[in-house]
Parts: structure tokens; sequence; C-alpha cells
């Protein structure tokens, strides 16, 4: 690109800087302001559509309200015209430095560095959402590093516009943006909000500490089906020295449902804070057997667990509702023996009662009694249908299903309640048809109690972790 190209007879284009499926970025000259600037001349994919187009300038403009030192500043916008249509283009603050996909190419950045560069990151996210702006494409490439602590967030708005144009285009909400940061809501094409962003800054935060995002694949969309489905490898195992509160910020930020993230781009920047400042402390002062000092991090510990818990989700009423039915199932006398409805209802007394502390441990306990009430009075039972080859069939692949379902459940970091709804269902189906003699119902007993047990287990273990990530610095 030439000296001969000038938009709209003020911005002189001097050389291309880079480009990518925005389009194309290059430092030009503002003749009337007499200063540099970085233009984009954006992808002709908006430039076919008059709406499109209007739809660019009406995010532009928003995205020109911010003004944050950690933001890009958007001077202008505007067409140029072109035999193939007009091109829009965006006049914005050209940015000296390199951006963090550069940096990344020596390596992974020291914790500090990949801490605090992700801390102002996040304050720009902070400002642009309380102005309802979500910038739906953060990624490595888009930050700039302008100084030891100091960032530039670059293409606020774009992304939004592009997405809408390729809704308008496709008649679906495509995801737009880099495969390797997208969200599990926008690979879906649901409604996002701020929490998008707070997905992709657990993806570059890391990239920023391991040199690799959390998801790889030899194709995007094998990349975007581990968004879906996928657990991150921890970055602890990638980079030993990691402290464990910062791998915890990460594996919240990853959750696969908006509501298990962070609230807002500031509580995520706190406890991203509050994770250097741990790691920072002296180890004598950190693993001194003071009263306070443990008491401190336990209380931490139990208020986290305890607000995530009591926090009202589809989880948590998914499990109430197993436990008042399990409850119920014993009032009505489903089972008839002398021992299950004692069962039912300690079942169901257990479960709301461990609902503060797990979602898990009360579905686990609380679906059973159900399952087994619904298995009971089904007519797929070998006593009056016998060994008809298609309801073994049936009663095979239920037994199939039933552990797939727990394997889930058991993989699933933060969730699994429905797994361990379908696992229920499916297993106590499975052992009614079976086990057609007088101790199946025994069976269902056992079984009942290794759930429960394994949960606990589980449960304490998961505790344990989070306690010694926040109590051992």
């Amino acid at each position: 690109m030439g000296r001969d190209m000038v938009l709209s007879g003020r911005y002189e284009l001097v050389e291309k800087l880079g480009q990518g499926g925005m389009g194309t970025v290059h430092r030009g000259v503002d003749r009337q302001l007499r200063r540099t600037v970085a233009v984009k001349l954006l992808s002709s994919q908006l430039a076919h559509d008059p709406q499109s187009r209007a739809r660019f300038r009406r995010e532009a403009h928003a995205a020109a309200a911010l003004n944050h030192p950690a933001v890009a500043t958007i001077h202008d916008v505007g067409e140029e015209p072109h035999p193939d249509g007009p091109r829009p283009y965006l006049v914005m603050e050209y940015v000296q430095g390199a951006t963090l996909a550069e940096a990344l190419r020596g390596g992974p950045l020291p914790v500090a560095e990949a801490i605090n560069a992700a801390c102002a990151v996040l304050d720009a996210l902070q400002h642009s959402h309380e102005r309802g702006i979500v910038h739906r494409d953060i990624k490595p490439s888009n930050i700039m590093l302008t100084g030891p602590d100091t960032v530039k967030v670059l293409d606020f708005g774009i992304a939004k516009a592009f997405t809408e144009t390729a809704t308008r285009i496709t008649g679906s909400g495509a995801a737009i943006g880099t495969p390797a940061y997208l969200s599990p809501e926008q690979i879906n094409g649901a409604e996002i909000d701020h929490r998008a962003d707070l997905y992709a800054m657990g993806c570059l935060l890391h990239e920023l500490l391991t040199g690799r995002p959390p998801f790889r694949g030899e194709s995007p969309f094998a990349v975007m089906h581990q968004h879906l489905f996928a657990e991150p490898e921890p970055v602890s195992r990638l980079r030993p020295q990691i402290p464990p509160a910062v791998e915890a910020v990460i594996l919240r930020a990853l959750g696969k449902d908006p509501e298990e993230r962070f609230a807002d781009a500031g509580q995520m920047r706190a406890a991203l804070a509050e994770a250097l400042t741990q790691a920072a402390m002296p180890t004598a002062q950190a693993t001194t057997p003071g009263l306070s000092a443990t008491r401190s991090g336990n209380r931490t510990t139990l208020r986290d667990t305890f607000r995530i818990s009591l926090r009202p989700s589809a989880d948590s009423a998914l499990a109430l509702l197993g436990c008042l039915l399990s409850l119920l199932c014993a009032h009505g006398q489903l089972v008839d023996t002398a021992h299950f409805g004692r069962v039912a209802i300690a079942a169901g007394v257990l479960g709301v009662v461990a609902l503060p502390w797990s979602t898990r441990l009360s579905c686990a306990v609380g679906w059973g009694p159900v399952a087994e009430a619904v298995a009971v009075n089904s007519e797929v039972r070998r006593a009056d249908i016998g060994w008809d080859s298609s309801y073994v069939g049936i009663a095979a692949l239920l037994a199939l299903a039933a552990g797939c379902c727990l394997v889930s459940a058991v993989r699933s970091r933060h969730r699994g309640v429905g797994s361990l709804v379908a696992f229920w269902f499916t297993a106590t189906a499975s052992i009614w048809y079976f086990l057609d003699d007088l101790h199946k119902l025994f069976v269902f007993y056992l079984l009942l109690s290794l759930v429960a047990v394994a949960t606990v287990s589980w449960e304490a273990v998961a505790l344990v972790r989070r306690r010694a990530g926040t109590g051992q610095r």
C-alpha cells in the first residue's frame, strides 16, 4: 500500500501493519490534525449490505464513547468508495508496542507479569461492560503491551458488528472470533453477555502462563467441540510453579455455563490480585501455624463454597426437587417393602441437609429412591416379559447409558447433577430387569450407599484442594 491511497481525502495510508479475518490494519497519517493513526479497512463482508454498514457505524460510535487508559481510542469511522461497494474503515489511536501474541513467541510470561497484564485487561473490560459494550474477541493479538504493566485493548465493537452481519447473512448466530477463545455460548449461537469476555480471559490467562491456549485441535471445529465438552488441562500440570489460587481463577473463568464464572470483570480482577498477593507472601509468614491465618484461609474457602452452592440455579432446584420427590415416594408407599420408606425418608432429609454444601451430593442421594420407585412400578420386568431379545437389548443399553452418565458426572468439574439424575433412572431400570429376584432391592440399597460415599469423598477432596490453594501461601 503506497502513499497514493487517501481515505476520504484525509487519512493517508503509509504502510500495512497486519491483516486478519476482520480486515487490514495500516499505519496512517491524519492530514488535518497531523498525527499518526491506525486505520483498519474492514473486510468486504461488511461492504455489500447497507444495513450491516449502518450497524457497524453504530457499534463503532458506541465504542468511541469509551474513555479508559487501557482502551485504544476510536477517532473516526467512515466509508471509502470502491467499485465492489463502499469499504468501511475505522480510525484508531496509533499504539506503539508489541501485542501479547508477539510477546508469547518467546514463551510463557512470568507469572506476575501475566497476572498484571490480565488485570489491566480486566480493568478495561469492566469499564466497557458497565457501558453495555461486550468485546467478543479478546485474544493476544488484540492486546498491545505499552509498558511493563500497561496495555491497550483493541477492536471494541468490531466483533459485534461482524456477528450481527453473519446472523443477517446466514440466518443463524454464526460464531465470529478466534476459535481458541470462543465461549460455549458463542459457539452455540446463543445470546451472550459480558461473561463471554470473562471466558476469553480465562483462555488468555491460560496461554500467557503456559504458552498455549486451553484447547487445541487439528481444525477449528475440533477446538470448538472441546470448548463445549472437554475440561481444560490444569495449568499447574503444564507449569508446576503456578499458584493453585491462580489456577482456581482460570478454571472458574472457563466454566461452560456462564453462571459458573465470575459475576463481572471486577470480581475476576480482585480474585487475581488476591492470588498474586498470596503468591508474593514470604514463605515464613505463609507457613507459620498462626490461628488467625488458619481461620482466615478456612473462612475464605467456606465462604466461596457456600456462595456457589447456595446461589439459586437450575442444579440446586433439580437437587431439591429430587429430595422432595423422595419424601413423597416414601409417604405414598410406592415400593411396598419394610425398608424402602425409611430409606427414602433418610435420603430426602440427607439431600436437603447436604444441599448448602454440595448440590452434587444432594442430587446423588435424593434422586436414587425416586428412580427406584419408578422402576418398580414400570412394566420393564423380566418376571412379566421374560428374556425377549428386544427387552434384553433395551436393558443392556440402559446399563451402558448408566455407565456413561456416571462417567460424565465424575468428569464434570463443576456440574454433573443432570448426569446423576440420568444415571439413577437408567441404572435402576436396568437392575430391575436383570435382577428379577428378592435381592434386587438390596442391590439398590448398596448402590445408593456407594454413590453417596463416593460423592462425599469426591467433594471432600475438592474442598481440601481449594483450601490448600488459598491457605498454603
